[in-house]
């Protein structure tokens, strides 16, 4: 006779086409889709403009550093109308938090509008500027959904 051929593994729920059938329960997404920089920012009529968009961070001539962060929040369609904490973190090359925004109530139900959060914040005081990397996080409950790398001169690269 010939070689046995293997028999097909057999799925659990099978449908008449011997496929599994995909769950489509979501248990509710939610993501950082935007997390930028900038030199400053204004809200008017409702709109928030940013000024001076960041790629790398400088003291300015009083040896002061500002900038604000701005990050938004989106949900699925199945995202549930809980409140969730959110917050924007500035750590170190080491990961130690420098600085932290103020905590935010965020609620994502995926039909209402994205929730936006825009927090200020200035360097401490003594900070060592030179040739490092800061990382910006956007966390909701105590997890990081987005993070960013900006170099800290004390000048800007040509």
């Amino acid at each position: 006779m010939g070689r046995s051929v293997p028999l097909p593994q057999v799925f659990p729920n099978q449908t008449a086409t011997g496929r599994r059938p995909v769950s489509s329960e979501c248990e509710g997404v939610v993501e950082c889709t935007a997390l930028v920089l900038a030199e400053s920012c204004t809200e008017y009529e409702d709109r928030l403009t940013l000024f001076g968009v960041l790629d790398e961070i400088r003291p300015n001539g009083a040896g002061e550093t500002s900038f604000v962060v701005y990050t938004k929040f989106e949900g699925c369609e199945h995202a549930s109308d809980r409140e969730r904490r959110a917050r924007i973190l500035v750590t170190d090359e080491d990961g130690e938090v420098l600085i932290e925004s103020a905590e935010y109530s965020v609620y994502l139900d995926g039909t209402e509008e994205p929730v936006t959060i825009v927090a200020a914040f200035d360097l401490p005081e003594g900070f060592e500027v030179g040739e490092q990397l800061l990382w910006i996080e956007a966390v909701l409950d105590e997890e990081t959904l987005s993070q960013t790398v900006v170099r800290i001169h004390d000048r800007y690269s040509v």
